[in-house]
């Protein structure tokens, strides 16, 4: 066992910066400083490196009658020992105890549960001869807290199920004799980031969010439980256990942010530098030779005749296209068509289409289901037919696990929405996929800034500020969302002001990749909703902007306003553009730039000043062009 340990940091340092001028222009508020508050603190890191550190001070191992005691074992899909529970459990003194726990608990670990083949496997053989492997268990407690005399206890198993009997009360979700979650798959590594608040909790598998929800009621209660319980256990806690393999068991003080939650890279299990095994830095989602017109401009091209470039989707990546259509009229399906296929060439060795779908509802294919569709908008025929032309079109192709979710948004010139979903189970979802588009006297204008493959990042702080705009400068402050060199960040929340000065609005801050405040912490920039800001990075000669000039309107246009800020990477720059769209339609766009590093991660960050921010977590993710 290798443990790591970090100190905490109690250091407060508050600047504050004063001028006097007039309410009309946003520097007169300059920066406020920097104050460090007490904040997430990893505690401890069991790393499981070898059978010698094993400390018996630290880990009592255990046996179940005919099992074994829990030992390091080399796995080489982890490439690296890891901790073998098979038929043994772990008790240990809590971790949380270290250091007092104030609003919530969490914990990351890497794990692989382990299903073992049937009794008798010959005769249990299918028809393929493959052995087969018994139910996941997802009952049995992976972890277990309990106090001195059991009369309190609090258990965790793989199917996301927190059950806590405690002399205070008790609380439960995710119980596997209602329903089974899926949260983490047998027989494959994972990696997990679990939180409890004193009023909600979360669940993260490989860097995605499987369930972030409030609880039902105060549970501070739990969450004091497992700060200050004397026991912790793996693998223990009720008449039957699992058979799992553990790694890298890393336990904090209060809720991790995005960057603990974000999956890392692991031996040969991928993360980190990929996104589902894959490394985005060098995957090409687009080939050379990019096509940004598909069809000709008089509709005339016959169906499958012309297509859009192929756009390879890896496991796990999301795809987002925006075109303008453009249809001769003639029949419902005289518009864009969309193909999912295998990762081969149209036509050649080993091609198959897992679906086509039309804007009028309609498909065919291997994995197509006619009974997988819903819509919104739909109905009036002839009037769709007309509103088709000019129509702006975003299609998002979601990838979750095996299943493919496709939503079309076709926006015509009136005004007029029409949206359909539709999904399709596509192999077992490890593989790389193919999409492209198809007209049929029809054509497309593919919109460069609006096509790219995405990834959503973890929201775990939904509310930035308080409702009343109370919340001062440099107190309040969303999750740290993690940039890499090849990577660009979009942001997206409603805006709430207390409408005092041109500045009580969203700010965004661009720093190092280290916790805010510590060592090594330095701001590139902090740039404000008013044309202002400052930092080590920062030049006042780097904004342009649209719509700004009437900053008593502008005050009041800030109520309400949807937000959505883009950071984009190219090189050592580092732009910003942040649309804010009032209530009343009338739009403020704000454009930076900077010059940062030349290719380490950086944060980004937002922080309320007598604001209030309530995030679209759907709309919050990182993501790559691929038109380039």
């Amino acid at each position: 066992m290798k443990a790591e340990f970090k100190s905490s940091l109690l250091i407060a340092v508050m600047v504050l910066l004063f001028s006097s001028c007039s309410n009309d222009w946003g520097h007169t508020d300059p920066p406020a400083g920097n104050q460090v508050y007490p904040t997430m603190e990893k505690l401890v890191t069991y790393a499981f490196d070898s059978d010698e550190e094993l400390d018996p001070l630290v880990f009592n191992l255990k046996s179940y009658p005919e099992g074994q005691l829990p030992a390091i074992v080399e796995d080489e899909i982890a490439a690296s020992p890891v901790l073998s529970l098979d038929g043994g459990y772990v008790r240990m003194v809590n971790p949380w105890t270290l250091k007092e726990s104030q609003t919530a608990a969490s914990m990351t670990f890497w794990m692989k549960q382990v299903r073992k083949p049937v009794a008798d496997t010959e005769a249990q053989a299918d028809g393929d001869g493959e052995v087969q492997l018994e139910p996941q268990d997802i009952s049995s407690p992976l972890f277990h807290w309990e106090n001195e005399n059991a009369t309190s206890t609090l258990d965790f198993s793989a199917n996301g199920w927190w059950k806590y009997k405690g002399v205070d009360g008790s609380w439960e979700v995710n119980n596997p004799a209602e329903f089974a979650t899926g949260y983490i798959a047998p027989d494959e590594w994972h990696y997990v980031a679990l939180v409890v608040r004193d009023d909600s909790y979360g669940i993260y598998v490989d860097g995605e969010k499987k369930v972030d929800a409030p609880a039902s009621g105060d549970i501070s209660n739990v969450v004091k439980f497992i700060a200050n319980a004397p026991y912790f256990f793996i693998n223990y806690g009720a008449d039957t256990h699992t058979s799992f393999m553990i790694e890298d068991l890393t336990i904090y003080r209060n809720s991790i942010s995005a960057k603990e939650i974000a999956k890392p890279k692991k031996g040969n299990i991928g993360g980190g530098g990929s996104v589902g095994g894959i490394d985005y830095a060098t995957f090409e989602y687009v080939p050379d030779n990019a096509t940004y017109e598909v069809g000709t401009p008089d509709c005339s091209a016959g169906w499958w005749t012309s297509f859009s470039n192929y756009y390879r989707i890896p496991a796990n990546t999301h795809m987002r296209f925006k075109f303008i259509n453009h249809t001769s009229g003639g029949g419902n399906w005289n518009n864009w068509n969309l193909c999912v296929c295998t990762d081969d060439e149209r036509g050649g060795a080993g091609y198959s289409e897992y679906f086509v779908i039309r804007s009028d509802l309609y498909g065919w294919g291997g994995a197509y289901n006619g009974d997988n569709w819903s819509n919104t908008g739909y109905g009036d025929w002839d009037k769709f037919r007309q509103d088709m032309e000019g129509a702006e079109v975003i299609i998002d192709l979601r990838r979750e696990g095996a299943e493919v979710k496709v939503t079309a948004t076709a926006t015509a010139p009136d005004g007029t929405v029409y949206e359909e979903r539709f999904h399709a189970t596509c192999d077992e979802g490890d593989q790389i996929i193919r999409a492209f588009l198809i007209v049929d006297a029809s054509y497309l204008e593919m919109d460069k800034e609006g096509c790219f493959a995405y990834w959503d990042v973890p929201v775990t702080i939904n509310e930035i500020g308080t409702p009343d705009c109370s919340a001062g400068w440099w107190t309040t402050f969303s999750d740290y969302f993690t940039i890499p060199s090849n990577l660009s960040l979009n942001l997206d929340f409603i805006n709430h002001t207390s409408g005092g000065g041109n500045w009580n609005n969203w700010n965004l801050c661009v720093c190092t990749d280290d916790e805010r405040g510590g060592a090594g912490y330095s701001e590139y920039f902090v740039i404000r909703s008013d044309l202002y800001g400052w930092g080590g990075a920062y030049n006042g000669d780097n904004w342009s902007n649209t719509g700004y000039g009437d900053w008593d309107k502008f005050r009041q246009d800030m109520e309400g306003a949807s937000v959505t800020i883009k950071t984009c990477r190219e090189g050592e720059e580092v732009k910003v553009t942040a649309t804010a769209t009032a209530v009343n339609g009338t739009v403020y766009e704000e454009r930076f730039h900077a010059t940062c590093n030349d290719g380490d991660p950086i944060r980004a960050f937002l922080i309320v000043d007598a604001s209030y921010l309530e995030m679209n977590a759907g709309n919050c993710y990182t993501y790559k062009l691929v038109y380039k």
